[in-house]
């Protein structure tokens, strides 16, 4: 880093610690445009960290740039449901004809609030059932482990109090044995089953069509709200999202990320259609309007085809890429990927479950991060967390994030043979 950088990093450091530490392990961002972000030198990176997810069309986007005008002469009154409200939601019913109605809330954490609530009110039951790969987000319910026999779980976080952790049940990610087991138990306590379709937490892995149907049944046999987490995928691995591209058919779905575009945060649930479910009164207040602008822009442009197959052809190419450099180094280097979300480990065996997940060799992956980003690539810190492509990426940018790889191992190699 330069001057600058390295002194805005030693004052967030002192006065704003978080700041300071995700500054280390990224950067403390200047600007941003299109798949590159600066510091306060005007040092450029190549982004793969896409805003957790949410940059999808890249930054600066022309049409978010003027649904962000559009918004500033509204005069962003808050506290209001906006006209455009009614078209945000037309148009995630036509790319999810399945959902409805919606709820929209000024974030992902309210949205989660209001689907598990439902769920718990619908079903006059309390318990919730979660993987152990489920994204865990700011929801404080998904904040826990398994600590005992069928998925008794414990607080991960301190300040997390242990009688909300007992609401939840762990079970280990891919096995719906397990799952059947722990409903066996207690499904005539349980209103709902999470389910984040690509276990975040593990990086991403593409869950089995056996594993999905067999999840659905046994949810529905027992009573039980399917919820899908749409808030990584939705929108993302195609117009109508992970339930589209896996076959899912949850009773609630929950949204976020993308559907920010980038720049505002919002969360969004929906119902099956078939529930001819009804929202109760409780619900949170409206976003502002530069989120549902920006919803709007994000939506209108993803109606165009072109772009989620843009978005899969780069990630293959990025994966395939990276499967050669790492038979070139000799090294464990893998890539998991669906569509344009993609995590890279150092594991022989690969990544599928909680245990696997555990053998990452984080040590051989921070080295790798840091030389990446001498090289002008930003990845995650640790591994396997998901990375991101943008439509924004084109093909010479894929190989500049290749190129950057290569530079990595090679500085690497040539460290390990000293």
């Amino acid at each position: 880093m330069g001057q600058r950088a390295d002194e805005l990093l030693a004052q967030a450091r002192k006065d704003v610690p978080l700041a300071g530490r995700r500054g280390e392990e990224s950067l403390l961002l200047a600007k941003a445009k299109g798949c590159q972000v600066f510091d306060a030198d005007n040092v450029a990176y190549l982004d793969l960290l896409g805003g957790a997810g949410t940059n999808l069309l890249g930054y600066g986007n022309q049409y978010l740039l003027d649904a962000v005008r559009r918004a500033s002469t509204m005069g962003l009154a808050s506290g209001f449901h906006i006209a455009a409200e009614l078209e945000l939601v037309e148009l995630l019913r036509e790319h999810t004809p399945a959902l409805s109605p919606w709820a929209v809330t000024p974030s992902e954490s309210e949205a989660w609030e209001l689907a598990l609530r439902w769920c718990r009110r619908d079903t006059g039951r309390r318990l919730v059932i979660v993987f152990d790969g489920n994204r865990r987000g700011a929801v404080e319910t998904f904040h826990v482990t398994a600590s005992g026999p069928l998925g008794v779980s414990q607080p991960m976080v301190a300040g997390i109090p242990a009688e909300l952790a007992r609401l939840v049940r762990v079970v280990p990610w891919g096995d719906a044995e397990v799952l059947s087991n722990v409903l066996a138990e207690v499904g005539v306590d349980t209103a709902a089953v999470v389910l984040d379709p690509i276990a975040a937490q593990f990086g991403v892995i593409r869950p089995t069509p056996e594993f999905i149907l067999a999840v659905a049944a046994a949810t529905r046999a027992a009573g039980a709200r399917l919820v899908l987490d749409e808030t990584l995928t939705g929108f993302r691995l195609a117009r109508g999202g992970a339930a589209e591209v896996f076959g899912i058919e949850p009773d609630v779905a929950v949204f976020g990320g993308v559907l920010g575009g980038g720049v505002a945060r919002i969360g969004a649930v929906a119902w099956a259609r078939t529930l001819a479910a009804t929202p109760s009164d409780e619900l949170p207040g409206p976003p502002p309007p530069i989120a549902i602008m920006a919803g709007v822009a994000t939506l209108s442009v993803l109606r165009n085809e072109s772009v989620h197959q843009r978005l899969e052809e780069r990630g293959a190419d990025l994966e395939a890429g990276v499967t050669t450099l790492a038979e070139r180094f000799s090294r464990p280097l893998r890539c998991a990927r669906v569509g344009s979300i993609f995590a890279c480990a150092f594991s022989r065996q690969g990544v599928t479950d909680g245990n696997s997940f555990a053998r990452v060799d984080q040590d051989t992956w921070g080295r790798f991060a840091r030389s990446c980003r001498e090289a002008g690539l930003l990845l995650p810190a640790r591994s396997p967390v998901p990375s991101f492509l943008s439509h924004a990426h084109g093909d010479k940018d894929v190989e500049q994030a290749l190129a950057a790889m290569e530079a990595a191992l090679k500085k690497m190699q040539k460290e390990d043979e000293l």
